[in-house]
């Protein structure tokens, strides 16, 4: 591998950890212009999908044989699941500790590795699940101030979903462009909002103007732009690489909140956003045991 490819390729997915990280920051600044997470959410991904089938029409076949539509349907509800879970808890919760709690999602995919396929995890892997549990445990136990138990619950649960979604992912998106299969995958995400939305009366998209640069930042910066810069960089390095260069995502997150949105970190809490990111980064290095 050339030293020029793989620079540009671990740079490419720090630029796209850095994109994922305003997720949870323009998803406060939506709610501060009164929009509601469900409008949010359906909007995010009927603009996002509508972004890559532009992208994806020219160059792909994007059609989609019928036995793969149900795995396919899984995982778009899935994302609504984990991205629903992950909003509601970012409204609660700082940003940066929501996406801290996500990030314990490595060690989960490991755990369901061991239970449904048998992989033993090693004491790399072992190492790696103590680190992720010791950080979340120092995250969520010295708050600058008191914290919602719901925000920390859904901040979990976002990240269990976020696993299964991983766990399942690799086998059924297999064999498709990975442009394609996160176009499907962002469709059947923005069926789903839109038949909730519909079904609850719940979908507002008549929205102010100055609410339309969050949404906007939501469907881009915060989806199109990062994934498809994920996609270019692994093109250029290993997966292993890419999930290094990816840890950025958390560590950006608590810096957007600072800046951005006003939050402070008690040193604790910092040491556990540490530990996280050295959780996964043992299981990005280890040796796969």
């Amino acid at each position: 591998m050339r030293a020029a490819a793989r620079t540009r390729g671990i740079l490419l997915v720090v630029v796209s950890g850095c994109s994922f990280a305003t997720l949870g920051i323009c998803n406060r600044f939506a709610a501060a212009r009164g929009v509601d997470i469900l409008s949010a959410l359906t909007l995010r991904f009927l603009l996002a999908a509508a972004a890559l089938w532009a992208l994806a029409l020219p160059r792909h076949r994007v059609a989609l044989s019928r036995d793969r539509i149900p795995g396919f349907l899984l995982m778009g509800g899935l994302f609504v699941s984990e991205a629903g879970l992950f909003f509601v808890s970012s409204r609660l919760i700082p940003v940066a500790l929501t996406a801290l709690l996500l990030y314990l999602y490595p060690a989960l995919v490991m755990l369901l590795c061991w239970g449904f396929r048998g992989e033993r995890p090693g004491r790399t892997g072992l190492l790696a699940l103590v680190l992720a549990l010791a950080g979340i445990s120092l995250a969520i136990g010295f708050p600058a101030s008191r914290l919602d138990p719901l925000g920390v619950a859904l901040g979990l649960a976002s990240s269990l979903g976020y696993a299964v979604y991983m766990f399942l992912g690799a086998r059924l998106q297999r064999g498709l462009a990975p442009l394609v299969a996160t176009l499907w995958i962002s469709t059947f995400a923005a069926a789903i909002f839109l038949a909730i939305g519909l079904a609850t009366g719940g979908l507002h998209l008549a929205l102010p103007a100055p609410a339309w640069p969050s949404i906007l930042g939501l469907a881009i910066l915060g989806t199109v732009v990062p994934v498809l810069l994920l996609m270019e960089g692994l093109a250029r390095i290993t997966p292993t690489q890419a999930s290094i260069a990816s840890t950025v995502e958390p560590v950006a997150t608590a810096l957007m909140g600072a800046l951005l949105l006003g939050e402070r970190l008690r040193a604790p809490q910092l040491a556990g956003g540490g530990l996280v990111i050295a959780a996964v980064l043992v299981l990005s290095l280890g040796d796969g045991s």
